[in-house]
């Protein structure tokens, strides 16, 4: 696996996070400042259109200007998409990830072969999120310095498999890379690249089936998530302390862990507390 080069910049979830709300304040500028005035000359530029039936002359240019006004406004809406995927939000990262290739193919002359399997489930948000970012630089990198890249999001054996590759001759503008793929080394994600003769990049990450807990563990560890000390959830629960320490100890074996830290590291990795 390869690790960040000195010169990458520091970041931690914090960082990450006030990026990622810059980049959706932006956006939402994007919208509001430049697209809502866009959408109201397209508006007018259609009241022109129609009023100048009589002048083909001044028809015509009303249509150009119609035209080029449209195509502005979808360039702000893919560039607004850019900041904000909102399509990842809402349908997951194998949609997401068809739709950001689709707008490339739309965008750029870069070619690109392409297999994305369906995922059984959605995956946490942070890791969704860095795995469209890290395809989102590389498609970047790819549609300057590149002409062909391929693209493969498998699913198999519990392991989900990005790979991601292209023929640029070198490792011109490969610096914002880095952090995409030390972003996702940050979360856990195995990742292996190089650079020359040309980019290429294999991002792994193990999806482990969650162990069966019942009603009552899944409690306690949403109170072990809140800081609460076994006598507190004793009380929360209305049974005895020693029920507490007797789920603790179920809950223990079945994540595999020795403390109440990585209990709750344990469960929100599985996603059985929020």
């Amino acid at each position: 696996m390869t690790t960040p080069d000195e010169g990458t910049p520091f970041f931690d979830s914090d960082s990450v996070s006030m990026l990622e709300a810059e980049r959706q304040r932006l956006a939402a500028l994007l919208e509001s400042e430049i697209g809502k005035p866009i959408q109201l000359l397209l508006a007018q530029a259609a009241v022109y259109e129609q009023s100048l039936a009589t002048n083909p002359q001044a028809q015509m240019v009303a249509s150009v200007l119609a035209s080029l006004a449209r195509q502005a406004l979808q360039q702000i809406r893919d560039l607004s998409a850019a900041l904000h995927p909102a399509m990842l939000e809402s349908l997951g990262l194998a949609h997401a990830l068809e739709v950001l290739i689709g707008q490339t193919l739309r965008t750029t002359p870069l070619r690109i072969a392409w297999t994305i399997d369906l995922l059984p489930k959605r995956l946490s948000p942070a890791v969704e999120l860095a795995l469209f970012r890290a395809i989102q630089d590389a498609l970047t990198h790819s549609a300057r310095y590149a002409t062909d890249a391929t693209f493969r999001l498998k699913m198999q054996n519990e392991q989900l498999t990005l790979f991601y590759e292209d023929n640029s001759p070198s490792s011109a503008g490969m610096d914002f890379l880095d952090f995409a793929l030390s972003h996702l080394q940050s979360l856990g994600i195995e990742v292996e690249s190089q650079y020359q003769p040309n980019f290429h990049m294999v991002a792994t990450l193990n999806l482990p089936t969650p162990p069966s807990m019942t009603e009552r563990e899944i409690e306690v560890l949403g109170w072990l998530a809140k800081g609460l000390s076994n006598k507190e959830i004793a009380a929360h629960m209305q049974v005895a302390p020693r029920t507490v320490n007797f789920h603790l100890d179920n809950i223990y074996s079945k994540l595999s862990v020795t403390s109440r830290t990585e209990a709750v590291m344990a469960a929100l990795r599985f996603e059985l507390v929020k």
